[in-house]
């Protein structure tokens, strides 16, 4: 539910650089099928070799827009709105959209790699997407001849203590993307496992974690499901499928 009706100050509306705008389904997680606007913020912290959004990553390209302006944007659309990117918890006029977007009555999911921490968000959902090793470019990077972006990849994604906080803080789901075919699957869920394993997850909360097949093809996001079904179940966790790829593709404004 809402929280309190707060009064955002003028000192906090400025502006943050988005990518897109637009007004879809909530094609994962728990609220699947929902009607949502969605505003995907530019930049991000990390650079996985696999990213569906290199426009706020690897290429970041946005146009600033001002939070009054994002609030009166969602004002007209659904009620619930998903706050993305990149990394939305990099930046304080993004805390600032959060709280305003609450006091305005609105269901608000925030969509996080879980890497970093900044004060004063709200949320009531914290989609959590810590990333495996197997996200790290190694490949890509040399590459381009900027191994550097590996190397502060690997260091930076993922902070245990960071991700209790956000679980400790806020109503929480955990996606991790897995590679669906063998032996790479074994290896993304021993991972998965000993990271559980780490933050203290309890029995019960285990259908708070989903698994996405990774890839942004219907046909072989299809195969995925069936191939990641089976550990799925055993170990309790949700398939997290991705709907509005199957709906509409992989396409901007989904």
């Amino acid at each position: 539910m809402p929280g309190p009706a707060v009064s955002v100050s003028i000192a906090e509306v400025s502006s943050l650089r988005i990518q897109e705008r637009f007004v879809s389904i909530q094609g994962e997680g728990a609220l699947v099928g929902v009607p949502s606007s969605f505003v995907r913020v530019a930049g991000c912290n990390l650079r996985c070799s696999w990213c569906d959004s290199p426009k706020t990553s690897w290429a970041a390209e946005g146009e600033a827009t001002a939070v009054d302006d994002l609030v009166r944007w969602c004002a007209d659309g659904p009620r619930h709105v998903v706050l993305t990117g990149g990394e939305p918890l990099l930046f304080e006029p993004a805390a600032a959209l959060s709280r305003a977007l609450r006091a305005a009555g609105h269901h608000l999911t925030i969509e996080t790699a879980g890497s970093v921490r900044r004060e004063g968000f709200e949320a009531d959902l914290m989609s959590i997407s810590p990333k495996l090793s197997h996200s790290t470019p190694w490949a890509k990077a040399a590459d381009l001849g900027k191994p550097r972006l590996a190397q502060v990849h690997e260091r930076d994604r993922l902070d245990l203590d960071l991700l209790r906080g956000l679980l400790r803080e806020f109503d929480w789901q955990l996606k991790f993307v897995v590679r669906s075919e063998a032996p790479a699957l074994e290896a993304d869920l021993v991972e998965i496992d000993a990271l559980l394993d780490h933050l203290g997850l309890r029995d019960e909360d285990r259908a708070r974690v989903l698994l996405m097949p990774e890839g942004t093809d219907a046909s072989a996001l299809m195969r995925g499901y069936r191939d990641i079904d089976e550990a799925a179940r055993a170990r309790g966790f949700r398939l997290g499928l991705r709907l509005h790829i199957h709906l509409y593709g992989h396409r901007p404004g989904t």
